[in-house]
Parts: C-alpha cells; structure tokens; sequence
C-alpha cells in the first residue's frame, strides 16, 4: 500500500533532489522489521553492465549480449530468444556465472532474474541498464531475489524513481528499497527460498530445451522425407488465388509453402484433423449466467480451479502465470488428451493436459484440440499432435496461415487446412517423453537436478506451478509478519 506524507523535512528533499509529491509516498508491509537491500550486499553492492555500441553486434557468435528486454517478472530466468550477440574479436568480458542474479536499474526497472547459462561454452556480457548484484552470501542471494521479484519491492522503486521521463533510470534508488529483515523465525525457511527458485529457474530453462529437441527431431523427420524431391518456390498463380480466396500474402509465401510441400510428400502419407480423430472447438463460457457467482485470485486456494488464459502459455511450453477460479455452479474442465491452443493473438502457444492432476479450465478464446471417442485415441497420440502444432509455430507457418492484425486469428474455419503426417509409432515413442516422462509428481521442497533431467515439459511445469505458488505463500507470511511452521509449508498442497 502506497502512503503520501503529510509533510516532509528540508533533508528529504534535498537527498531525494525533487519537488514530485509522488516521489515520497511509501509503501508498507505489516512487518515493520526491515532493512535497505543494501545491508544484504558486499561494500561494492554491485557490477554494472556495459554498452558495447551497435558496431559491436553481429548475426551470430559465441558472446551473448542480456539487454534489459531479456529480463522480465513473468520468467524467473532471463530469455535466451532476446539475447544478441557480440563480436568475439573485440574481447568483451565474460562477466556472468550461474546463479548470479540481475537487476534492470533502467527501462523495465525492478524487473530481476537468475541467470541461467543455456549453454556451458557460451560467453555472457549484460547491458549498462543491468546490474548484478554481490550479496554477503549464498542464502541472502536467494532470500533476496524472491523479495525483487515481489510486488513491494518493485512498488517502492516506482516511488524512488522520478516520472515523466521516456525511458526510465533509477539510478542507485535500488539500494534504498525495504526488504523485511531475517528475524529469529526466519533461519529455518532459508533453504527453502534456494530450493524453490532453482526448481523454478531449472524447470524453465530445461522446458525450454526439452521443445527445441522435439522441434529438431520434427525437422529432421520432414526433411529427411521429401530426400532428392527438392522443393522450388514459384509464387502463387491465379487459379490458386482464386480458390483459395485470400489476398494476404503470407498465405503464399516460401513458409507456408515449402511447409505444405513436406506434409504432402511425407513418405508414410498425412491426415486432416478430422480423419486424425480429432475436432476442434471453443473453450467454455465463464459469464455469469453460466457459472453463477465465481471469485477469481492470483494465488492459490485449495479446492479452486486452474484458470489458464491461451495468452499466458510461454512460448518454452510451460505457463507463465495463472489464475484460480472458484465458482457456485459446476466448472469445466479440460480432459486428459485436450490440447489448449492459442488462436488470437500468439497463435500457436499450446499446451497438452497429460493426467488429471490440473483442475484446468479456460474461457472462450481458447480453441480446444479434442480427441473424438474413437478407438484409435490415445494420450501418446494428442502429445504427438500437440508437439507437431509447437513445431508448426516455431517454423512460422502458422503465422503465415493465420489472418488479421496484432498477432493475427487462427479461426476455426482454417483448420481444415491444417495436415498431419502420419507419423509411425517409433517416432511417436521418441516424441512422446520429451513432453510426459510419466514420472511422479515432484517436491516442490526438494531441488533434484537428475529428477528434473528426466522430466517432461508438462512435469516441468506442474514443478514450476507449485513451486511458484508455495514461495508467494512464504513471502506473504513474511510481509505480514505471520510466519508459519515448516510442517505446514510441506504439506500446502495437501
């Protein structure tokens, strides 16, 4: 909660050097132990970034580049398809290790990650509006970070930092900022704030890798199946124009067509949705006269319901964020084998349901991918389909198929456009683990790497989910001074 002062002192406004009522409002917590974060940091608080210039970019090399759009408060780690890269020649340091935490001092100020090195080989330099920051120790790092990551924190760097500029700058307000202090009640969850990022930071980046290894084997089985039959773009003709009735020129481009060219020379054939054994339809109405009365929230309740909007499924496969419905009348849900897919905006986000451990339901924007009650049906299948829909986002063919502005529509009457190569079961076995390894679910409250390895995308996320969820528990605990007993972390979710 935010609190304008009735009055100021002479100091205040000589150290804070502005006359902006909205620069000496506060925010408060209940707990009122609390310390400037840098009683957390080294005598050197932090290294800054560097601003190497645009002739130091290149296309591609083994030096990447964080800049601030790299870093947001949806993903705790930073995103590897925003980096850009360095030229080598240039000899720019390598100024991250695993785990080191950065914070956006401009721009997107307050937004903080872990970073993650995707790759062991890779070199990494941050930008100027970047820095990391040196903690006193390995558990103040991670007691730390899920406190940047909080609301409060990113609250009172909105009232340190002057308003009105085009591009924001914080400068060392940062150090300012309120963190509840380690009170003697404290000591006992420390390991847990280490545990429940990792298993976060490490779900994502390995969902991440887990898709791109699907999207390699989907290219490498097209390709391999057209073998000397070489495709040549030639550009729409009249007659194809004309049939197909649409002038959009993505819709005749190189991508949908050498992408079309692979399905329909694939060796072992190709479906339609519908001969697949599967339709496709929209997800339920949440309106009122349908539910009853429901109560929306952003952290979790027992006995609510999963709330997942097609927008919120990161393009790595795991859910960016959620919300929890809870409603008079019966709600509906998405069965095991439904594949949520996202048809405005970001087409082709899509996500798989693989048991029924997710009370999961979406709303009307959502276009739902359904088994027919067919005896060919199984789960192994709708993964297949539902990984071979990513692989069709990651070409840029649906993009290209798509119509209309601001992302663009995948609408229902387009999907019969949409063939399936009649993939074999082998490769379906190969599939099929990359997404759902079947394991039992994880301890949010233990952190095994090897576990973790051997997931699937869909296990991913369940661990990032509760993990998530059961940290905002334990900071909220803190910021109202209302902490808890170990025991009844452990069994949150029971």
């Amino acid at each position: 909660m935010k609190i304008l002062p009735e009055q100021i002192s002479y100091n205040d406004i000589t150290n804070t050097n502005s006359f902006s009522p909205s620069n000496y409002s506060v925010s408060t917590i209940r707990n009122q132990k609390q310390l400037p974060l840098e009683s957390f940091l080294t005598g050197d608080y932090y290294i800054k970034g560097i601003e190497p210039g645009n002739s130091s970019y290149v296309k591609k090399s083994d030096h990447h580049f964080i800049r601030n759009s790299c870093i947001d408060s949806y993903n705790l780690t930073s995103q590897q398809s925003k980096e850009i890269y360095l030229n080598p020649n240039l000899n720019f340091p390598c100024m991250l290790e695993n785990e080191d935490v950065l914070l956006c001092k401009d721009a997107n100020i307050g937004d903080s990650c872990m970073f993650l090195a995707f790759e062991q080989r890779i070199r990494y330099s941050f930008s100027s509006g970047i820095v990391k920051l040196l903690f006193k120790s390995n558990e103040l790092k991670f007691y730390c970070l899920a406190f940047l990551n909080d609301e409060y924190f990113k609250q009172q760097l909105e009232t340190f930092t002057p308003r009105g500029a085009t591009i924001k700058h914080a400068g060392r307000n940062f150090l300012r900022c309120m963190l509840p202090e380690i009170s003697p009640n404290i000591p006992p969850l420390l390991p847990y704030f280490e545990i429940l990022q990792k298993n976060i930071a490490y779900s994502e980046i390995l969902s991440k890798k887990r898709l791109e290894k699907a999207n390699q084997m989907f290219s490498k089985e097209m390709q391999s199946s057209i073998g000397e039959n070489l495709y040549q773009y030639e550009g729409p003709s009249i007659s194809i124009i004309e049939n197909q009735n649409r002038l959009d020129a993505g819709n005749y481009s190189r991508t949908v067509e050498e992408f079309e060219f692979k399905v329909k020379n694939y060796k072992f054939g190709k479906n339609s949705l519908d001969s697949y054994g599967y339709l496709v339809k929209r997800g339920p109405n949440l309106a009122k006269r349908d539910l009853g009365r429901s109560i929306k929230s952003d952290s979790y309740i027992k006995n609510y319901h999963l709330l997942v909007y097609p927008s919120d499924i990161s393009d790595n496969g795991y859910l960016l964020k959620a919300l929890y419905i809870g409603a008079r009348n019966p709600v509906w849900f998405l069965g095991v084998g439904d594949i949520l897919f996202s048809a405005e905006g970001t087409v082709g986000k899509t996500f798989i349901i693989c048991d029924k451990h997710l009370s999961f339901t979406t709303n009307f924007h959502g276009i739902i991918v359904s088994p027919k009650k067919a005896p060919s049906y199984s789960l192994k299948r709708s993964i297949l389909l539902g990984q071979y829909l990513i692989y069709c986002k990651d070409t840029g063919y649906l993009d290209k198929l798509s119509v209309g502005g601001q992302g663009g529509s995948l609408a229902l009457g387009y999907w019969e456009r949409l063939e399936i190569p009649n993939f074999t079961e082998e490769f379906m076995n190969l599939i099929t683990p990359l997404y759902y390894s079947e394991t039992l679910p994880m301890d949010p409250l233990v952190f095994d790497i090897c576990k973790l390895e051997n997931a699937g995308v869909y296990e991913l996320n369940e661990l990032r989910l509760k993990s998530k969820e059961l940290l905002k528990k334990i900071i909220s605990d803190i910021k109202n001074d209302d902490i808890k007993s170990i025991e009844f972390y452990k069994h949150f979710f029971d």
